[in-house]
């Protein structure tokens, strides 16, 4: 059974240098691999400084047949996406983070400033942009308990990580219904990380405007730079258990294939790796990058991406 979208993951891409006719290049080239849809990173920089770059890579992308899906990255340090950075907004409003934040600061779910902000930002996006889905990409710190004013005067008392992960799922359920009453047509997709709270995992996948649930991962180890190779975050780990929570909460499957951060040594690997995968893995929303960062050899990463597609796909 072939996927019923097959999406090219377009990061951080032409908002600063905009070549129009080289987009375009890119977009003819990702339908002719196979891929049917495009997604983009959109942070608060693009928010501010980029939204005729924006409007232009969308508009081009339908010309090529591409559906387009948006990821909105960052926001409020509670979701993941491009590129990775902490959220511009909270910096200037202290206040809404929550005490004592994990690893980066993040927004308390509880605040009200918060979430009109995060409301007001995803309205512009989805009713200024001509989109056909959303891609809730890793939401961040979903078990962080909270301290906050706004949580205490919520429950009485600091949060527990339990009721966290409730308040995330019900956050981020307001969040998916609004876009929805303004653009009903919307597709939802949300990927989860591995170390996320089962509770979580459990509400959110059963959000009723979800329709795609799962998660990113590798096929290879990972280097940043010259340092050796390690294991991180293997996408088959999961593949059981994505399969299962999808069956569970009655949605269709996504999986992300992270082929980024490779270095030159493991590029034989990873094309066995994703020979295996699209030969014998099935999955409802497919995505993949396209020229994915921090390859050392991009070139090759591409030509393989590109060959094994249109083998499987």
């Amino acid at each position: 059974m072939q996927p019923e979208l097959v999406t090219a993951y377009y990061l951080c891409h032409a908002h600063w240098t905009v070549n129009p006719r080289q987009i375009e290049e890119d977009f003819r080239d990702m339908a002719d691999m196979g891929f049917t849809a495009v997604a983009f990173s959109f942070c608060e920089s693009e928010m501010r400084y980029s939204r005729r770059a924006f409007e232009l890579q969308l508009a081009l992308a339908k010309k090529c047949g591409l559906k387009r899906f948006v990821i909105p990255s960052r926001l409020g340090g509670r979701f993941a996406g491009a590129p990775f950075m902490a959220s511009w907004w909270l910096a200037s409003h202290p206040k809404c983070v929550v005490p004592g934040s994990e690893s980066w600061p993040v927004a308390c779910i509880e605040s009200r400033e918060f979430v009109d902000w995060i409301t007001e930002f995803m309205r512009i996006l989805v009713t200024d942009y001509d989109l056909d889905g959303v891609i809730w990409d890793e939401p961040k710190s979903v078990t962080q308990a909270s301290s906050h004013p706004e949580t205490v005067a919520k429950f009485g008392r600091p949060s527990t990580p339990d009721e966290a992960q409730e308040s995330f799922a019900e956050f981020l359920n307001t969040l998916t219904n609004r876009c929805l009453a303004l653009k009903p047509g919307l597709t939802f997709t949300l990927f989860v990380q591995e170390k996320d709270g089962q509770h979580f995992i459990d509400l959110a996948s059963r959000l009723a405007g979800i329709t795609y649930f799962g998660y990113d991962g590798r096929l290879t180890d990972l280097s940043y730079f010259h340092e050796p190779p390690v294991s991180e975050k293997r996408l088959l780990n999961v593949w059981d258990r994505m399969l299962r929570e999808c069956a569970s909460a009655r949605k269709k499957s996504f999986a992300l294939v992270e082929n980024i951060l490779m270095p030159a040594s493991v590029t034989e690997e990873y094309e066995r790796a994703l020979d295996a995968f699209l030969g014998t893995k099935r999955v409802d929303h497919l995505s993949l990058y396209y020229y994915g960062h921090n390859n050392e050899d991009p070139e090759r990463v591409q030509e393989i991406t590109r060959r094994l597609m249109k083998k499987h796909l």
